[in-house]
């Protein structure tokens, strides 16, 4: 080979390497990033020996503590698996987690157990907070906030609090909770006077005795529609009308009177079932959800696939006999359509309606329930299978290529002719 086609090919292959390293590296932390604790040890020490924006990781265990744990340090604490990750009050400790920082981040780990009116987690005096898919039980208070500001409260489970699920006080305010399944607590949601615009959408409030508070007037209990508002399990009304005042022929999915709240508040657009939240694809650091819900009872969307090939998603229900609805909330940027959604049932295509903004398309359809359906919508297009990094590669590892290849034809013609040349 010649040389100047071995060069330009050794000079493809490095950068192959560089890039596919530097590819994997989006998807892992680096270690240097990362302080792992393993049963017995302690979390707060972790705490205390990380540097801001570290990531503290939990394994798996139960971690029985004796005092508060103090998050004074802007890190992101991770467990390993949510419902095998413990952190354990034994009904002793009145406050388990205390978050005292600005942008802090608690995430994947069950919470249980604080004294009767002690609190699972309390953000105090901070802002830009996110607590994120944890189980949060047994407590006075699931999550208590005081004095914070645009925080995020999502994906989370907060069940048996003797006091409050939530509790605002002294101007909390601009948070958002959404995507939480709130239930069997006491009150689902207290709110002080001084406590404004939080907002709360597409969470599930189930079986809570009251949502109480003077401030519940000053926040919002809603999206814009179609996204809609939240699923109430105290919720007696009927959805026979679609559109955004409710006057529309056809089911959306969508109440068609507001969810009254104390002192005039209302829930403008109450989803008549159940929300389920599937985590259908991952790039980079954005993660893409597709929402569920049936207004059948005891209704349970299960076994959830995204085909990032043949770009569509089915899963299963499963509930009593009965006529029912369902409501597919789908991300614009992971799936969508050229010339028109399918929808089948037990591959038999049904009708349905469509709604859309612009994060999101919603799919609405009845059925007969009278065994386990399989559900598929099928779109078009889909999310790309591979990351912008990996088509840089693609194309940088296409354009070198030709490249070698005409230098490498090339240097044989001028060979070729070379060779036979007249002297």
């Amino acid at each position: 080979m010649n040389k100047i086609p071995r060069l330009i090919l050794i000079l493809l292959i490095t950068l192959i390497l560089a890039i596919s390293k530097s590819h994997s590296s989006l998807f892992t932390l680096a270690s240097d990033d990362i302080i792992i604790v393993n049963p017995g040890e302690s979390i707060q020490t972790a705490i205390n020996n990380a540097s801001e924006g570290q990531t503290i990781y939990i394994r798996k265990g139960t971690y029985t503590i004796d005092t508060s744990i103090i998050v004074n340090k802007t890190v992101t604490i991770l467990g390993e698996s949510i419902n095998e990750t413990v952190i354990d009050g034994h009904e002793e400790i009145t406050l388990i987690f205390a978050v005292l920082v600005d942008g802090a981040e608690i995430k994947n780990l069950t919470v249980r157990d604080s004294g009767t009116h002690g609190f699972g987690i309390h953000i105090k005096d901070v802002a830009n907070v996110k607590i994120q898919n944890c189980h949060i039980k047994n407590c006075g208070q699931g999550i208590r906030l005081t004095n914070s500001t645009n925080c995020e409260i999502s994906k989370n489970l907060i069940t048996n609090s003797e006091d409050y699920g939530i509790y605002f006080t002294i101007s909390s305010s601009y948070n958002t909770i959404f995507w939480n399944n709130i239930k069997k607590n006491s009150q689902g949601i207290s709110i002080d006077l001084g406590c404004s615009n939080n907002t709360f959408h597409q969470n599930n409030f189930i079986q809570n005795i009251s949502t109480t508070g003077l401030g519940i007037t000053a926040n919002k209990w809603n999206n814009t529609y179609p996204s809609g508002g939240n699923h109430w399990s105290a919720y007696v009304h009927n959805d026979v009308k679609s559109g955004p005042y409710q006057n529309e022929t056809g089911s959306d999915g969508v109440g068609d009177e507001s969810h009254e709240l104390i002192l005039g508040a209302k829930d403008h657009y109450p989803i008549m079932g159940p929300i389920h939240w599937f985590h259908s694809y991952q790039s980079g650091n954005m993660g893409y959800y597709t929402l569920v819900s049936s207004n059948i009872s005891n209704a349970s969307p299960s076994n959830f696939h995204f085909d990032s090939n043949e770009a569509f998603i089915n899963f299963t229900l499963t509930g009593n006999l009965e006529t029912g609805f369902c409501r597919v909330v789908i991300p614009t940027q992971l799936l969508w359509v050229e010339n028109g959604w399918i929808v089948t049932i037990d591959d038999e295509t049904t009708a349905h309606t469509l709604m859309s903004d612009t994060s999101y398309t919603y799919v609405c359809f009845a059925y007969n329930y009278s065994d386990t359906k399989t559900i598929k919508i099928q779109g078009t297009y889909c999310i790309p299978e591979f990351s912008s990094r990996t088509i840089l590669l693609f194309a940088v590892t296409i354009m070198v290529a030709l490249v070698v290849i005409k230098i490498a034809k090339t240097s044989t013609v001028s060979h070729c002719r070379s060779k036979f040349q007249k002297v």
